[in-house]
């Protein structure tokens, strides 16, 4: 290996007991989580996100390879031999899923919780994981050792992960998309379906950090944005892991005009919170994250943007 921030370690092996059942949803319980499981092999990787530093341990050569040169902006430079936030052992879970679709095959995605002193874990559909918040370690249980149930187990963890861990440092992870525009960061946030995506199309000629998920941190003077690497394979994953002053908050509505209008007081708290994934279902977790949001709105203007599907928006968004 002779990227960055891959390291290889002994890992010994050892097999998960359980299985799931052959109908309805598998919930881990104690014991499983309990039980040490085999690891994929002995690599890890570093990963950098803003000022957060995630080491993924217990994988295979080609595993660590792959996603080397996906998060590669967040995995080449990292100082040698600096501490991490938090690390990962990565390993087979040894059932087949953990949250069943139901019939029909959609449904408004379920991330289930459940704290206990010192712990906290977390399953979805293709991966279960424990977090030892004393040790800065979790185990991280995936269905697939490769391809889209691999990706998505692994990275809406790490999404999970991240939008946790930065609310310490007084920042963000809000679902949005992240322009920079005349070397100044700009954030476009809203529900599923706003025209996240739809902004980005349309600034062909910009740098774009994010079209689903921004983080926002406290700088010297202000707040800077960054993209995050998770990009869950089917959206941007930034070709920078560099931070760009904030300079505006918009809600995005759909509309056949072009217009923004001021966004103040609660109701700019109430659109930004609902935009923060992760982190709003546990009570300290939402009241940080509240104010954190408050902060931000007390540094950074918010505006609602009415936007139609070309790039006059930018117009609008310059006036003075």
């Amino acid at each position: 290996m002779t990227m960055t921030g891959l390291r290889t370690s002994s890992i010994e092996p050892f097999m998960a007991p359980a299985h799931a059942p052959a109908t309805g949803d598998f919930v881990p319980g104690e014991e499983w989580f309990a039980a040490r499981r085999a690891s994929f092999g002995p690599v890890s990787l570093d990963i950098g996100v803003g000022p957060l530093r995630f080491r993924l341990d217990g994988m295979s050569a080609t595993q660590a390879d792959a996603l080397a040169a996906r998060y590669r902006p967040f995995v080449e430079g990292l100082p040698p031999g600096a501490p991490v936030d938090l690390t990962l052992h990565l390993g087979p879970a040894g059932v087949p899923e953990f949250l069943r679709l139901p019939p029909g095959g959609s449904e408004t995605y379920r991330m289930e919780r459940r704290s206990g002193p010192g712990l906290r874990d977390v399953w979805s559909y293709e991966f279960a994981a424990r977090l030892s918040l004393r040790r800065r370690e979790a185990d991280l249980a995936l269905v697939a050792e490769s391809g889209h149930l691999f990706d998505r187990g692994l990275e809406n963890y790490l999404r999970a992960l991240t939008a946790s861990l930065i609310l310490d440092r007084g920042g963000l992870l809000v679902h949005s998309a992240a322009v920079v525009h005349g070397g100044r960061g700009y954030l476009f946030f809203g529900p599923s379906g706003s025209g996240k995506t739809t902004v980005t199309l349309l600034s062909p000629r910009h740098t774009i950090l994010s079209d689903d998920l921004a983080m926002v941190l406290p700088a010297h003077q202000g707040f800077v944005v960054a993209g995050i690497p998770f990009g869950m394979a089917h959206h941007h994953v930034p070709d920078s892991k560099e931070s760009f002053p904030l300079a505006g908050l918009f809600r995005l509505i759909q509309s056949n005009r072009v217009a923004r209008e001021p966004l103040r007081g609660g109701r700019a708290l109430a659109e930004l919170s609902s935009c923060l994934p992760f982190v709003m279902q546990e009570t300290v977790e939402a009241r940080q994250a509240l104010a954190n949001a408050g902060c931000v709105l007390d540094a950074v203007k918010a505006w609602r943007l009415l936007f139609r599907k070309d790039d006059a928006f930018w117009q609008v968004i310059e006036e003075a």
